[in-house]
């Protein structure tokens, strides 16, 4: 892996310090271990995949996992062994310098009647790619000749990709989102720029009509004004490595990494009507940064929580809110991780109100070196943990 995905200005981080949690980290003891409920625990999955980006699983079978790498493979685990095809091999088709590569899949809502997977890829040009391909259910291969091109986003640098697609749990639309452009500073103030699709999360519907690659939702926020592309469901974002919907109730999270100083975790009610800016760069985090750029067509929103880079945090993984049924008392709980730091925590949150805090470093990577480079949820919503040095976890109750 030629750096380190994800971590802005920074080198290959070829082991990762883990320890007891930090000051910095801004949180309190796992209330729940105070309270005597288990402690939690990591259960292997599998230790062999090589620069991992991402978990899914089958939508109707958890012992069916999907695990995106880097390079462009998407792998198939099956009951905890590799299956003996790929379900689809982009090598040739992907750039992987610096932060590029192959960074987010969705199933259609419909899978397997829509036997479509949704895949975020850089191109050999660099560019960011949103492509549909065609699944063979039966087989579980899918052709790359199938490819419907939907979106093609040029990238002025090879960092701050974004990387995350998912459908909405409420609408049925497909999400995106894209990072700032890369370098540092966001120098283009793209991230403010209504006209630039870079910097934003982006909301379209994936069953368009004919020959179109995509339809623009009527709802969407920013239809008919022209200072914004009709795509955008939000804007001042600098890099949103991995948001999620939390499958109850809509609710939107979004982990955007910082500059230099701060990292964020944005929250977005489930009936928001979109139209958010979350402020980047005239913030980072609550914090002014830079507001000599272009004025906020609105005021920006506060994170839901931020943390420092004291304390060795530098980049802030997003994660799910836990909705399995293995760990009960974990119901609601929004996970998220610091790849530098190997921290992990968990933030309660009900009606925007932040309403607990805890910190899972030393229930979860205790004796380890974890850097956390994504989340994933299987068909039963139960957890995993996908580290960079291509080791893969389950979340579960200490036994």
């Amino acid at each position: 892996m030629a750096s380190a995905l994800l971590i802005p200005c920074l080198t290959l981080l070829a082991a990762v310090a883990c320890g007891n949690p930090t000051d910095a980290w801004q949180e309190p003891e796992a209330q729940a271990v105070a309270d005597g409920a288990p402690r939690l625990a990591l259960e292997v999955v599998h230790t062999e995949l090589r620069s991992p980006t991402f978990l899914c699983s089958d939508p109707d079978d958890a012992s069916r996992l999907f695990i995106l790498e880097q390079g462009g493979r998407l792998r198939m685990l099956v009951n905890g062994e590799f299956a003996d095809h790929d379900l689809i091999d982009l090598t040739e088709k992907t750039n992987t310098v610096s932060e590029r590569g192959l960074l987010g899949m969705a199933w259609h809502p419909k899978f397997p009647e829509q036997p479509y997977v949704f895949l975020h890829y850089s191109s050999t040009e660099g560019n960011t790619q949103i492509s549909r391909f065609t699944v063979d259910v039966e087989k579980w291969i899918a052709d790359p000749a199938s490819e419907k091109l939907l979106l093609d986003v040029a990238q002025p640098w090879p960092n701050h990709n974004g990387g995350m697609i998912a459908f909405g749990p409420n609408d049925g639309f497909l999400y995106i989102g894209l990072g700032d452009g890369g370098a540092a500073n966001d120098s283009k103030d793209a991230a403010q720029n209504g006209m630039n699709l870079l910097g934003k999360i982006l909301r379209i519907d994936v069953d368009a009509e004919g020959d179109k690659p995509y339809a623009i939702p009527a709802s969407n926020p920013f239809v008919d004004n022209e200072d914004f592309r009709d795509e955008i469901w939000a804007y001042g974002i600098r890099n949103p490595w991995r948001f999620c919907f939390d499958p109850v109730n809509g609710d939107l999270y979004i982990g955007d990494v910082g500059q230099n100083k701060w990292e964020e975790l944005d929250w977005q009610a489930g009936s928001s009507k979109g139209g958010e800016n979350y402020g980047w760069r005239i913030k980072e985090g609550t914090h002014d940064f830079d507001d000599s750029g272009r004025s906020a067509a609105s005021p920006p929103v506060a994170p839901i929580h931020e943390y420092s880079h004291s304390g060795k945090h530098c980049s802030v993984t997003g994660g799910y809110v836990y909705r399995g049924e293995q760990i009960p008392w974990l119901q609601g709980q929004y996970f998220y991780a610091d790849i530098c730091s190997g921290s992990v925590g968990t933030l309660l949150v009900k009606d925007g109100e932040l309403l607990e805090r805890s910190n899972r470093t030393a229930e979860l990577t205790s004796e380890r070196s974890l850097a956390i480079i994504s989340f994933g949820v299987d068909a039963d919503q139960e957890m995993y943990i996908v580290c960079q040095d291509g080791r893969v976890f389950r979340i579960v109750a200490e036994a």
